[in-house]
């Protein structure tokens, strides 16, 4: 399914967030020229049962009005208990049956070999579905990462440096083996052979250093680039924040904290056994209102990585209340699905 319908429509944020108190600068939207009209935000994501929602009452957003999200294929799936009992049943049984024939071996002939899967498999199926169980009643009965949007939201110019890396992992493996058993059985079969044997004689052999020296011939392991997976995304963002008076200071004090509190874990309770995940980010790119389609966008993704450097200039220098005169601030996020060629004609 094509994920960017409505990509390029005029954008309702200014009356849907707050942004007011999380916007670096001030001017940000201003028609001076200087930042272009070109700005980017970040939506907040946070757990339902996150207590931020509970304590303080944070306004969300109503979830019609959020745009469909990519947040991995596990994340996405939005399945529920059962069939997250059953998903960890059928995976437990699998070890499950392997178990059962390695603790009974061969008693009984086939007869006994078959009935010790079966009562393996029943076990390991029993054990997986306990465990997803367990898992399911601590999350409330929800499996599948339930989030609200918070109406709070952070605009931000767009940084001086934006990359983005698209990267893919191949790894060389041998194919000499495969290769000579597919040219055995062809017209081939005795100069293959003969190869062949000059080729185990040369890797496996004894002695096939010297004999490879000797003869100046050496295997040719036939390597091939095989595609094995996709990276995910990551991306920085840096800034140099300037505050020019207490409300420019006072909302990039807000900016900070935000990202702080949002790429950080919270207890599920009070017996701080369990974490509930930090929140995740939506970022956005517009100009003058409307979405950037001429750049990248992003899938969903989390902060993995914050720095805060209160003395760039290697001296500590600040207003008379204490405040910072310039904070650097950078924000290294990763994202959370991998992409292929449909997401990247959707504009990703």
């Amino acid at each position: 399914m094509a994920l960017n319908q409505d990509r390029g429509a005029a954008t309702t944020y200014k009356d849907q967030y707050n942004i007011s108190q999380y916007q670096y600068p001030q001017d940000l939207y201003s028609n001076n020229g200087l930042y272009g009209g070109n700005y980017v935000i970040f939506y907040i994501n946070v757990a339902e049962d996150s207590r931020i929602l509970k304590k303080s009452k944070e306004d969300i957003v109503d979830p019609a009005s959020v745009p469909a999200r990519l947040r991995g294929d596990a994340a996405d799936t939005g399945a529920g208990v059962a069939q997250t009992v059953g998903g960890a049943a059928i995976k437990g049984a699998v070890p499950g049956v392997v178990a059962g024939v390695a603790a009974n071996g061969l008693k009984g002939g086939i007869r006994g070999v078959t009935k010790s899967a079966l009562k393996g498999g029943v076990v390991g199926a029993a054990v997986g579905a306990a465990g997803a169980g367990v898992v399911a009643i601590a999350a409330g009965g929800k499996m599948a990462r339930q989030q609200k949007r918070l109406k709070k939201a952070i605009a931000l110019h767009v940084p001086n440096q934006l990359n983005i890396r698209y990267g893919m992992n191949y790894d060389a493996q041998d194919t000499a083996a495969q290769q000579l058993a597919l040219t055995a059985a062809s017209s081939q079969i005795l100069s293959a052979a003969g190869a062949g044997a000059v080729t185990l004689a040369l890797t496996k052999g004894p002695n096939a250093e010297l004999l490879s020296a000797q003869s100046g011939l050496a295997p040719n392991p036939k390597k091939e680039n095989l595609f094995k997976s996709v990276d995910f995304r990551t991306f920085q963002f840096d800034y140099m924040f300037f505050p020019r008076n207490a409300e420019e200071a006072a909302n990039v004090r807000n900016i900070i904290k935000e990202f702080k509190v949002h790429m950080h874990p919270e207890y599920k309770d009070d017996n701080n056994f369990l974490f509930i995940y930090p929140s995740e980010f939506d970022v956005f790119y517009y100009n003058n209102g409307v979405e950037n389609m001429n750049i990248h966008r992003h899938t969903s993704c989390v902060l993995t990585e914050m720095s805060v450097n209160y003395t760039p200039n290697a001296m500590f220098n600040t207003f008379d209340d204490g405040m910072p005169t310039q904070i650097n601030v950078q924000l290294t996020f990763k994202e959370l699905a991998i992409l292929t060629k449909q997401q990247i004609e959707d504009g990703f």
